[in-house]
């Protein structure tokens, strides 16, 4: 029995590479009308970002580690908030020196989002879904480089890549069925990720310069899938993934009350 669920399990995760993603959860949550629930996760994301300027091909990484407090706003509806903390790293960052941005701060972020049913029967149930998420601060790292032409003068510089204001935002639709007690559930989604990225130069000799853009994830168009375990009496596993720019893995474990 157990098997029919890990192979299930294993179609998904292989239906979603090399893409998986941070966690939305089932449409059919399974905290009813008024009930609470509490929750820890984590996710790693890797993602490819364009801005067809200075900072293009750019790929981050991050690890996020968040609480979650949910609410039960109807049968049909759960609501819920997360607040955590995200690490930052990046490739082909820097525009001057062949190194990897690695963020000298742990970026605090905050989530909201909400899943809900439109529709069920005996074997499927059909329902959307709706997350945002903001990263509050900013998060930068810097690097001296020896001599080298900048400005048309060969100097030492040191650069510093600063990225902020982050945000991202993604909704769409899923399909749910049971399976030996476990809940499997996949569907499409839209999502925009954005974040303001500065690369400030200061030349030994020549002084200041500043390059800023505003970058965003490459498509907008991606993939859910996922399956949600009952571990004990109202404890669940979440685990998910999700076809995007690259690739993203995550779980989250719930108790309701």
């Amino acid at each position: 029995m157990r098997r029919s669920v890990l192979f299930a399990c294993v179609i998904l995760a292989l239906t979603v590479v090399p893409a998986f993603s941070a966690n939305i959860g089932p449409v059919k949550s399974g905290v009813a009308d008024g009930e609470t629930a509490f929750g820890l996760g984590y996710t790693f994301t890797d993602s490819k970002w364009e801005d067809t300027g200075s900072f293009s091909s750019l790929e981050l990484q991050q690890n996020r580690f968040f609480a979650q407090a949910g609410y039960g706003i109807s049968d049909n509806w759960f609501g819920y908030a997360r607040g955590g903390l995200s690490t930052l790293k990046a490739d082909s960052a820097f525009l001057n020196v062949a190194t990897d941005f690695e963020g000298e701060n742990i970026f605090p972020f905050v989530s909201i989002g909400a899943n809900g049913l439109f529709f069920e029967n005996e074997v499927l149930s059909i329902g959307g879904f709706v997350q945002g998420s903001y990263y509050l601060g900013e998060n930068e790292d810097s690097v001296k480089t020896a001599p080298i032409i900048f400005d048309s003068i060969a100097q030492s510089i040191k650069e510093t890549v600063t990225v902020d204001q982050m945000w991202e935002a993604r909704g769409g639709l899923e399909l749910q069925m049971e399976l030996e007690g476990a809940q499997l559930y996949c569907g499409p989604m839209y999502y925009i990720s954005r974040a303001d990225i500065e690369d400030k130069m200061v030349g030994a000799v020549s002084g200041v310069a500043t390059v800023s853009k505003t970058i965003e994830e490459e498509d907008n168009f991606g993939f859910v899938a996922g399956v949600q375990w009952n571990l004990l009496k109202d404890v669940t596993l979440d685990f998910e993934a999700q076809l995007r720019s690259s690739y993203d893995i995550g779980f989250v474990l719930n108790k309701r009350f």
